[in-house]
């Protein structure tokens, strides 16, 4: 993935071209008809926080990153991811807007935009 600015990211989803149901690229068929006509789309990495934990005590392989913050958010395009925080309190809070400032496949990682 190019270097962009947060605004800017996407993230690869696959919409059902039977029902048009959006979803991450984890499905083989689509959750809502049942289809396999899935095709891949990309949506802008933004939406609002609706769930959040804190790790305090990280596996082995992440150890050095404790604490960090991890979000499950609903982009505005519609799907639920889950991600990390680059940022914590006090700005972190449900509702809070966030956008990808790193979209890998293995690491997606935001940041709070702000709370309105």
């Amino acid at each position: 993935m190019t270097a962009a600015a947060p605004s800017d990211l996407t993230l690869p989803m696959l919409r059902c071209a039977s029902c048009g149901y959006l979803d991450t690229p984890s499905h083989a068929v689509c959750r809502a008809c049942l289809s396999t006509n899935l095709q891949p789309v990309e949506v802008p990495a933004i939406g609002r926080i609706v769930s959040f934990t804190t790790i305090r005590r990280a596996p082995s392989r992440f150890r050095d990153q404790a604490p960090y913050h991890v979000a499950v958010v609903d982009l505005d395009a519609g799907p639920r991811v889950t991600g990390r925080l680059a940022a914590g309190p006090p700005a972190l809070a449900l509702g809070a807007r966030v956008c990808a400032l790193s979209a890998e496949p293995t690491d997606l990682l935001f940041t709070i935009r702000d709370n309105s």
